[in-house]
């Protein structure tokens, strides 16, 4: 090992050795000061490192401690505001992919987890108080589409061409 060498190896263990001695509140404050030196790049870099290092038990305690110590107003605030900038279009096309990628196996675990988490009392609930919602119109039209498809599916089962 070269002198230069030596002594870099000896420069970076005295650094170490210094930020396990300095409390929390030192370690932070330097932190600070890095953060605020690097730009938006080396900030990145820097994320991602520190990313990659964590399990997903210390992602989630980080997320959750984050969360935490925002009020319920700075949280929908900032759910509004991206729901503001997000483009209904690209969003339902993003839906569309998620479910495409989907196998037929997964969604059927996926209705019945629902299934079985429902409460059965408070959907029906939920479905009369969304029935009383709509105007009368829609109501006539979904029971008018109701009765079409009833007489389709009586002329069907005797196996009587459909007379449309």
């Amino acid at each position: 090992m070269t002198d230069t060498d030596e002594a870099r190896r000896k420069r970076g263990e005295a650094r170490r050795k210094a930020a396990a001695a300095r409390g929390p509140e030192a370690r932070r404050e330097s932190a600070l000061k890095g953060a605020a030196t690097k730009g938006p790049e080396r900030r990145r870099e820097a994320a991602l490192k520190g990313a990659a290092k964590r399990t997903p038990e210390e992602r989630r305690e980080a997320a959750l401690a984050a969360a935490a110590r925002r009020s319920p107003e700075e949280r929908s605030e900032t759910s509004r505001k991206a729901a503001t900038s997000r483009d209904p279009e690209a969003h339902r096309e993003a839906v569309r992919r998620a479910m495409a990628a989907r196998d037929p196996e997964m969604r059927r675990d996926a209705a019945r987890k629902a299934l079985a988490n429902r409460d059965p009392e408070a959907h029906r609930e939920a479905v009369r108080r969304a029935a009383a919602a709509k105007n009368p119109e829609v109501r006539k039209e979904a029971a008018r589409k109701s009765a079409e498809t009833r007489r389709r599916n009586r002329e069907a089962a005797k196996g009587e061409a459909p007379t449309s």
